[in-house]
């Protein structure tokens, strides 16, 4: 028969080979959890937000992709221009656009153009100026003028105050102020078409083209 002390030693023994058994189990949960998580953490890791997408596809401009806008734009003048004087103003079709050209003897002014809201008025005297047109684009050149400024006090444009040309979208372009050194144009228009400015300071040139399309 055996003893009392060789039963609660194989007792121990059982008891110890059960909680290995039981301890193993676990960890092999464990290691099943960590890796599961490890690979949600992954999946999880590629977020959506920042997934490349194709980029949007670019916005056509009115008229079947004129390069211009109905917004303002503008143009710092060259430093030590001096005053801007003119000579020209003359509007032309060409094509599906419409351009009016400002020519200056001396340089290339800075500008601001774009669309007004009627009434029109004068520079300086706050006038009403009547422009025709349906829309209506403001051009203003600064520093620039169509007198010569520098002492004689000669006009260097001796054109008309209104210039109408063959436009197809262009009504007429009519002067609206030269007074300190701020020379303005208002050019009628049909509608509000896209515009944009072209400047040639080579040939001393800056051209408003207008959507004739539109």
């Amino acid at each position: 028969m055996p003893s009392r002390r060789r039963i609660a030693c194989f007792a121990f023994c059982l008891t110890l080979a059960v909680a290995a058994c039981g301890d193993g189990e676990p960890e092999g949960e464990e290691a099943s959890t960590s890796d599961s998580t490890t690979t949600t953490q992954t999946t999880a890791g590629s977020d959506p937000t920042t997934t490349s997408r194709p980029a949007a596809p670019p916005t056509t401009a009115a008229g079947g992709g004129f390069d211009g806008s109905t917004t303002p734009t503008s143009a710092a003048a060259p430093a030590g221009l001096g005053v801007a004087l003119l000579t020209d103003v003359s509007v032309s079709a060409d094509g599906s656009t419409d351009r009016i050209r400002f020519s200056f003897s001396n340089g290339v002014p800075g500008f601001d153009a774009g669309y007004v809201e009627p009434p029109i008025r004068a520079d300086g005297s706050g006038e009403v100026v009547a422009v025709d047109g349906s829309a209506f684009l403001e051009i203003r050149f600064a520093p620039a003028s169509g007198v010569d400024l520098g002492g004689t006090l000669e006009p260097t444009y001796t054109g008309p105050g209104t210039v109408t040309g063959d436009g197809q979208v262009v009504t007429e372009v009519v002067r609206t102020g030269d007074f300190e050194a701020n020379l303005t144009w208002v050019a009628g228009t049909s509608s509000p078409v896209p515009f944009r400015v072209e400047t040639d300071p080579s040939a001393r040139t800056v051209t408003v083209v207008l959507d004739a399309s539109a």
